[in-house]
């Protein structure tokens, strides 16, 4: 009995199978009948719903596609060609795949193969696409940025359809150039008159993202520093300053807590000359908890700003905080009275040394660089 299980669902699997075939094919999905076809016939020469199906479905199929064909040659599309190298694919697929089935080759006697239809379809694609290409880079070398993008992937197309065609892959960076913006990134200023604080640390993690991030192929920033390798001026400038921050303002509570704990042993009492018990009563402490933070805050101000009229493109500001804190304390009384929660005040007696300012300014820019991060990257995804 166990052995027939798997027959049967085996069976039952493949009966399945048959009929989704023949339903397709009814349906007019002559190319999901072929592949279940072969598929089943590369399993089981002799399957005969599959060989049924197969012999069928080719011939309807060839009609179909050349009808696709046809059609879209007449049609007006000017990137038909792309649809027909599309169709002569699918068509040189099945050949290969029933010339990779014995099966399948037996009941398709002379199947058809479409190579040099589809050399000329792809060939005519590729031309189409230089030619549009071309035409976009006229506007684009006349200032028309968005021509000049819609030229690049033009010729990007064409190079996908043919390798090497012609010079499209000079004209495609040419293009690149045309509608890149090059966006330069300005110092950060620093004021401070109480403290001596430098934002290289923040500068530096700015620097990183931009060489590290890739935003979309026309878009590209470059540091002051990379100014003279350029060879051009920027599109726009990004420009931040700290509108405000505060760095080390610090603030200290005391709390003094009672504690109390009934049903402690806290001696003996004699019954007799020989014997004793323990006397239980209330034992009590004061805590004295100690608690310190030192606040550090501000507030980025982030303008881009169009290079050449001085119009603001775009404005954020993005606040950050960072809190320092430190705990401690003491008691007098009865250490048993002391609860779990004590341990974080009583663990040392002194308050620790602040880290110095410019650690702390250096943490509240943290936050600050994450949300940057994210709205330059958003900002230029798909500028």
């Amino acid at each position: 009995m166990k052995q027939i299980v798997p027959v049967l669902l085996a069976l039952l699997i493949g009966l399945s199978a048959c009929k989704s075939t023949k339903r397709a094919y009814q349906k007019g999905d002559y190319e999901t009948a072929i592949f279940n076809s072969i598929e089943r016939l590369r399993k089981s020469p002799n399957n005969k719903k599959a060989i049924q199906t197969l012999a069928q479905a080719y011939p309807d199929f060839l009609v179909y596609m050349q009808d696709n064909v046809d059609q879209a040659k007449q049609g007006g599309d000017q990137l038909r060609w792309e649809e027909i190298a599309g169709y002569y694919d699918i068509l040189n697929r099945v050949y290969d795949e029933i010339q990779r089935s014995p099966g399948a080759k037996a009941v398709v006697k002379n199947p058809k193969r479409f190579s040099s239809e589809y050399r000329e379809s792809i060939q005519k694609a590729a031309e189409v696409r230089y030619a549009l290409g071309k035409q976009r880079l006229e506007l684009g070398r006349n200032g028309d940025r968005e021509a000049a993008k819609e030229a690049f992937y033009n010729f990007e197309k064409a190079l996908e359809w043919q390798r090497g065609y012609r010079d499209a892959e000079s004209l495609m960076l040419e293009a690149q150039d045309w509608a890149t913006l090059y966006i330069q990134i300005e110092p950060i200023p620093m004021h401070s008159r109480t403290l001596e604080l430098s934002n290289e640390f923040f500068e530096n993690q700015v620097a990183e993202y931009i060489a590290s991030t890739t935003f979309n192929p026309f878009v590209r920033f470059f540091l002051p520093s990379q100014v003279s390798s350029m060879g051009r001026n920027a599109d726009q400038i990004v420009r931040m300053q700290f509108d405000d921050f505060v760095v080390g303002q610090s603030y200290v509570k005391e709390t003094v807590v009672n504690r109390q704990r009934d049903s402690v042993v806290v001696g003996t009492v004699k019954i007799t000359p020989d014997s004793s018990v323990n006397a239980y009563g209330t034992v009590k402490a004061e805590v004295h908890q100690f608690q310190k933070q030192i606040t550090s805050s501000g507030l980025l101000d982030l303008k881009i700003i169009d290079a050449r009229s001085g119009r603001v493109v775009s404005q954020r500001k993005f606040p950050g905080t960072f809190v320092w804190y430190d705990y401690w304390g003491f008691f007098n009384g009865d250490e048993r009275a002391l609860e779990k929660a004590d341990d974080r005040f009583l663990r040392k007696r002194r308050e620790s040394m602040p880290p110095p300012p410019q650690d702390l300014f250096i943490e509240f820019t943290r936050p600050i660089f994450g949300q940057l991060t994210d709205y330059v990257t958003n900002f230029y995804r798909n500028y």
